[in-house]
């Protein structure tokens, strides 16, 4: 029998590896130097870091407070359609071109029958909700989602219950979803009016299942057999499906790092990625309330992709595996005010409003940075998830009457719409600032040095286009960065705008929704070199047509 490193080994390499991303050469692993003065960028539409895969920027609905009832589900409205649909929020979802959409969660997927949310909607069981203690009605299930995702052209990624619930259930949903005909699970779909399969191509095998609040917690070792012996009854049903398993869910776990080495020791050959999850706040504990910390939250991101990717590759190594391992970051964002207690207990009411945060300036910047973070480090994420996208720790809010756009929804949107192609390896040279531990988290404690720009770009060959994401961490100066395209001249501007303001703390409401909204950028005369004058406090986004 092969030998495998004890947890105290593994612990003791890791902290070796960990202490030399910590160290000088953390910037230069981003592609960022320190410079005194302007901040330079170069750009070369040869050098670049993936083929950006869309599924990157998606986002999550899971059953939820009021995502899905009163979200994107209010039959009775007059904002709904036949369906019982909100028109306007499938018009803004649509608007925003997500490109995958995870569903049904999340902490509700543990302890979820999808048998319960299937069929005719007379029969369906109403239930008690254990993860967020609501009552679900389970009027919206399976089906009704895969309508809601053609509605706004986006793909469904699907999780299944491995906490309470078993293999066969999980590969038997699969089976109702994929298989055309002729075989128990298939023919109960078309009893329930849906003929074709609906073809889901990504499935997440569980969710959380390292959290000691998740239901059916179990050891590593435990879960990534049970994950494996489900992936294997899968891959009869369909070998080319793209199969997540769970994996650390927030770098404070005492088991973060250990967890994915012994889950992925368990079930590599039978995945295709890993899920991490984190999120993020301007609290005490992770920034000591301070916003020039705060911004720099997504390095901390960054840094947790890293060491996901370094465990996987151990595994790889260990396994002596042809295959590489993709990251699915499908859970992210801002939270850290309408969490826990009250804000997180439904006390057993239909779609009763939790987890409703309120986005400001400062948090859209920081979503700004995250993106970045994302796209960068896209060699390595394939799949990743805004949590959520309606209602609950989301960009868009309804009420009655209408839809809101928080601060947030508007990097996000830029990211959308403009970044594609490929994802281009920079070079930036920014002057930095330093951020200190004493006081904090033990994961987000470290004496560093931030760049004051944070700098991402794609280029397009299909249309010779570059998108530009500009955040500026300085809260209290503009910033020049000067861009040195190498190998592509720019020649007009096609989209400028820039997201800024003097209060950090400014928010949106549906009395005033354009408190906190974009503005026009008055960017350079395009060349081969172009100097922007970044707004303190600001996340930009410019794009550009080349020759």
């Amino acid at each position: 029998m092969s030998h495998l490193p004890n947890r105290r080994d593994f612990m003791v390499k890791l902290g070796r590896s960990g202490a030399a991303l910590a160290a000088g050469s953390w910037l230069s692993r981003l592609g960022y130097a320190q410079t005194r003065g302007p901040a330079r960028a170069v750009l070369q539409g040869a050098r670049y870091r993936s083929e950006l895969d869309r599924r990157l920027l998606g986002a999550f609905l899971e059953h939820l407070g009021r995502a899905i009832y009163t979200g994107v589900y209010e039959p009775g409205s007059p904002l709904a359609d036949a369906s019982g649909f909100r028109k306007d929020v499938v018009a803004e979802v649509k608007g925003l071109g997500v490109p995958i959409m995870r569903y049904p969660g999340g902490n509700f997927v543990s302890g979820y029958n999808w048998l319960d949310g299937v069929g005719p909607k007379d029969k369906r069981p109403t239930v008690l909700a254990r993860a967020w203690n609501s009552i679900e009605t389970n009027q919206f299930g399976t089906n009704e989602f895969i309508q809601w995702c053609r509605l706004v052209d986006t793909e469904p990624l699907l999780g299944f219950n491995l906490g309470t619930g078993t293999p066969e259930q999980a590969v038997a949903y699969v089976e109702y979803c994929n298989v055309d005909k002729g075989t128990k699970w298939s023919d109960l779909r078309r009893e329930h009016g849906f003929e074709a399969p609906h073809n889901v191509r990504y499935w997440c095998l569980g969710n959380e299942m390292d959290g000691p609040w998740q239901m059916g917690h179990m050891p590593a070792r435990e879960y990534g057999r049970k994950a494996r012996d489900c992936a294997r009854q899968i891959r009869v049903i369909d070998p080319t499906l793209q199969l997540i398993a769970c994996g650390s869910s927030n770098t404070i776990l005492p088991t973060y790092l250990v967890w994915d080495r012994e889950v992925l020791e368990e079930c590599y050959d039978q995945v295709d990625g890993i899920s991490l999850h984190n999120y993020y706040g301007n609290t005490v504990p992770l920034t000591n309330n301070d916003s020039s910390r705060y911004l720099a939250m997504n390095l901390d991101m960054e840094r947790q992709i890293q060491e996901i990717a370094a465990v996987c590759d151990y595994v790889q190594g260990l396994r002596k595996s042809p295959k590489r391992l993709w990251l699915s970051f499908d859970e992210w964002n801002v939270w850290y005010r309408a969490r826990g207690g009250r804000f997180a207990n439904g006390q057993r009411r239909v779609a009763p409003p939790l987890l409703e945060e309120v986005y400001n300036l400062e948090d859209a910047l920081l979503v700004g940075g995250f993106l970045n973070t994302l796209l960068r480090r896209s060699d390595r994420v394939r799949v990743g998830c805004l949590a959520q996208i309606v209602n609950v720790i989301a960009p868009l809010v309804t009420n009655e009457t209408s839809v809101l756009r928080q601060s947030i929804y508007y990097p996000y949107a830029w990211a959308l719409k403009y970044a594609r192609g490929r994802v281009l390896d920079l070079f930036v040279e920014s002057e930095t600032y330093p951020i200190r531990a004493e006081g904090l988290r033990p994961d987000f404690a470290r004496d560093d040095q931030v760049p004051y720009l944070d700098v991402a770009a794609t280029y397009d060959p299909q249309n010779g286009q570059i998108c530009l994401l500009m955040l500026n961490r300085d809260l209290q100066a503009e910033r020049d960065l000067v861009l040195d395209c190498r190998d592509l001249t720019p020649t007009r501007v096609l989209a400028a705008e820039t997201l800024t303001g003097a209060d950090l703390k400014a928010a949106n409401t549906f009395e005033r929704p354009t408190v906190v909204a974009p503005r026009a950028y008055e960017a350079p005369r395009p060349g081969a070199t172009m100097t922007f004058k970044l707004p303190a406090r600001s996340y930009s986004v410019v794009h550009l047509a080349t020759s």
